[in-house]
């Protein structure tokens, strides 16, 4: 009896048990079933959002190395790591572009915060094993540095490399920059420049040169770096069917020559009579051209005039 008991006991919570987790098993499903739903109703399987994700981040990082590559200047030298690298806008929106949780709004500020100014990333350090070692600070790359603009020597000011809005931009890229660094990455220091007065930063699409000494290196760029961007094509308007001109003839002359027939057109009795008719349609009095033998329209034969 106690067995018997024990046994319904334990089949009543397997049963609990099993339906618990048919019900999880089954809203598992539902939820699976409803995004699946919810991307065919958009028409995008799920197999083609995953790719079109992964494919955007591809091509963006391939801009940003593209980018990065073309405005990076390093070297090493007896074991001693030198950097100068220009970090122009467009470099820096594909940065900001390629960080993760950072809002469209947050990257737009922090660009208005660096638009005033042309921005180098700088590092000088002993290459060792893992990294680099025994890195120089800001301060004194900056006393060891030198910018020139299109010939025009520009002053890395100290209010400005203390500007909070920029200063909090550049932290934010700054782990990208290492990233693409390696193991060379550690170190980065930052300097401002402002342009002189009535000038703006040099674009990297138009002629230009810039050139940065850095300690006992000369660093230099020949600008364009690459192409401005292709503007967006204009829709061209559909081309327009030519129109033939509308040609009115002359009306031909009436004939005079006897070989040429031509079919009378029937005029009401009162009409003036033709003095070219010479037989007649005893029934109407209608008049006809010699030639004719019979009235055209009713058949009646013509009798001379």
């Amino acid at each position: 009896m106690w067995l018997v008991m024990i046994s319904r006991v334990r089949g009543q919570g397997m049963d609990k048990r099993s339906g618990i987790r048919t019900g999880e098993t089954r809203a598992l499903h539902g939820a699976a079933s409803m995004l699946v739903i919810g991307l065919a109703l958009l028409g995008l399987p799920l197999m083609a959002v995953c790719a079109a994700d992964a494919g955007a981040a591809e091509v963006n990082s391939a801009d940003t190395t593209a980018l990065a590559h073309q405005t990076r200047r390093l070297t090493n030298d007896a074991g001693q790591f030198y950097m100068a690298w220009w970090l122009p806008q467009a470099l820096l929106q594909a940065i900001m572009r390629d960080t993760p949780n950072l809002q469209q709004a947050d990257s737009e500020r922090m660009l208005a915060f660096l638009e005033p100014y042309f921005v180098f990333a700088l590092s000088r350090g002993q290459v060792g094993e893992r990294g680099l070692v025994d890195v120089h600070d800001r301060a004194d790359l900056l006393r060891h540095s030198r910018l020139t603009v299109d010939g025009q020597m520009l002053t890395a000011a100290p209010t400005d490399q203390n500007d909070a809005g920029a200063q909090a931009a550049l932290e934010k890229i700054k782990p990208a920059l290492a990233a693409m660094l390696g193991r060379n990455g550690s170190g980065i220091e930052f300097a401002l420049y402002r342009p002189a007065p009535g000038r703006h930063s040099l674009d990297p699409t138009v002629p230009g040169s810039l050139e940065y000494t850095l300690y006992r290196k000369h660093f230099q760029w020949q600008l364009p770096l690459w192409a401005p961007a292709a503007p967006l094509p204009v829709r061209a308007q559909p081309p327009t069917m030519p129109v033939a001109p509308v040609v009115v003839a002359a009306p031909s002359p009436p004939a005079t020559s006897p070989a040429t027939t031509v079919v009378p057109v029937r005029t009401p009795a009162a009409a003036p009579v033709p003095v070219q008719r010479r037989k007649i349609d005893p029934t109407t009095g209608e008049e006809f051209p010699e030639r004719y033998d019979y009235n055209p329209y009713t058949g009646q034969k013509l009798v001379s005039q």
